[in-house]
């Protein structure tokens, strides 16, 4: 009789020890006490977070997108400039007898540029040819006008003229004919 007293109190103290086990490896959720007000302060508070926060990401994404900006034009700023860039002034280049011609195409290399040259050339025009170079966002353009006119009125007759072989349109005369 003995060994089953020996035997129920240690299966009694085998269980007490599972269960105790047991509870210490399982996390125990704990009561927090809230006032009424306090949590309809929180549940106004989350509200507000859910609505405001779609706002919040397109206002983030928009300074990411405007610090990358910001961190491309300060590299522009610190690239030296290209040697041979020429940015023309229309107003300090101007020939004061002829402030109009007809541009007839802007190309983004020079032998393009001599190509038209010659096809303009060879179409026995008698307009004087004319190059500008400019820089734009970085990319220089070599634009190609034909004429030097005093008036606006001659040189759209001219560029009337014109469309039959090429799209034109009227523009300032800058001096730097070609020979």
């Amino acid at each position: 009789m003995l060994h089953y007293k020996d035997f129920l109190a240690t299966l009694l103290l085998g269980f007490a020890l599972a269960n105790s086990a047991l509870a210490l490896a399982t996390p125990q959720k704990q009561a927090v006490l809230i006032k009424k007000d306090d949590l309809a302060a929180l549940k106004e508070s989350a509200q507000q977070w859910q609505q405001t926060q779609p706002q919040l990401e397109r206002l983030l994404k928009l300074e990411s997108e405007l610090q990358r900006t910001v961190d491309k034009l300060k590299q522009l700023n610190t690239q030296p400039e290209p040697e041979q860039t020429l940015l023309t002034n229309h107003l300090s280049s101007i020939d004061m007898n002829a402030l109009f011609s007809v541009q007839v195409g802007a190309y983004k290399n020079k032998a393009l540029l001599e190509a038209a040259i010659k096809q303009f050339q060879s179409a026995s025009n008698k307009l004087e040819v004319n190059t500008e170079q400019v820089l734009i966002e970085q990319h220089t353009f070599y634009r190609l006008k034909l004429g030097a006119f005093k008036t606006k009125k001659a040189a759209e007759d001219a560029c009337k003229s014109l469309i039959k072989i090429n799209n034109c349109f009227v523009t300032y005369y800058v001096k730097t004919p070609q020979s």
